[in-house]
């Protein structure tokens, strides 16, 4: 196995710890950038040169949307209870233990061991390091995924997981077909969509955006409060004798 090939499984493992603990949103989008770009290469033999182009794109694409609605150093709802350390030994623990899956399926596969265990390292190989990968994402991205209250990280918890699991597949029966690529390409952009449009939404009504920062503004100048008229529309209360 290419060394190569081990580095990126820890750095997409990496990315991903950084994406569900940190509690900046341009650190959690660097680290989910890092692990959505750098996943579909977790592989051997690599999908064509379209394919990886187009899982790229996809997450670039994600990562913009997420950044358009991520206004400000402080995300909104992001950052882990748990804090970087405790999902850090998380993640090393599940990659650890995905490598261990993947021997013991090596060797009890029907037609027999796919790899001789040769010295320390002979579990790495491109499987085992991408099921432990796999693993690895899957297990830090649920808690954020199914739990968070905020769209942000749920967001960002949801395509941790669905990395997580294509990599897991991937250990497991090897890398998806060109149908299969696509569609993880449509769920992750899915998702990344529906998680922008609601954290867009969730924002315009927060105090300092949209109509709520006109009417602060309006406060501080000493105007009148804007009202309802007879039609709905919101407007400034006329003199009783301009009527």
């Amino acid at each position: 196995m290419s060394p190569i090939l081990a580095v990126l499984a820890v750095v997409v493992t990496a990315g991903a710890v950084i994406a569900v603990s940190a509690s900046e949103s341009r650190a959690a989008l660097v680290g989910l950038a890092a692990t959505v770009c750098l996943a579909p290469f977790v592989a051997e033999p690599l999908p064509g040169a379209a394919v990886l182009g187009a899982r790229v794109v996809t997450g670039i694409i994600v990562v913009v949307l997420l950044r358009a609605v991520a206004t400000g150093d402080e995300g909104h709802g992001l950052g882990s209870r748990l804090g970087w350390p405790a999902e850090s030994l998380l993640a090393a623990g599940a990659f650890v233990a995905g490598i261990s899956i993947a021997d013991t399926l090596a060797i009890f596969a029907a037609t027999g061991p796919r790899f001789p265990v040769e010295g320390s390292f002979g579990s790495l190989t491109p499987d085992a390091v991408a099921l432990g990968a796999g693993l690895a994402a899957i297990t830090i991205g649920l808690a954020p995924a199914l739990l968070s209250r905020f769209a942000l990280r749920t967001g960002i918890g949801l395509i941790v997981l669905v990395e997580g699991v294509v990599l897991a597949r991937t250990g497991i029966a090897g890398p998806p077909g060109e149908l299969e690529q696509l569609g993880i390409n449509g769920l992750v952009l899915a998702a990344g969509a529906a998680v922008a449009v609601i954290e867009a939404v969730e924002r315009r009504g927060e105090p300092g955006t949209g109509r709520a920062r006109r009417d602060e503004s309006a406060v501080e100048r000493g105007d009148p409060p804007a009202v309802a008229d007879g039609t709905g529309r919101r407007g400034r209360p006329r003199h009783p004798d301009l009527r």
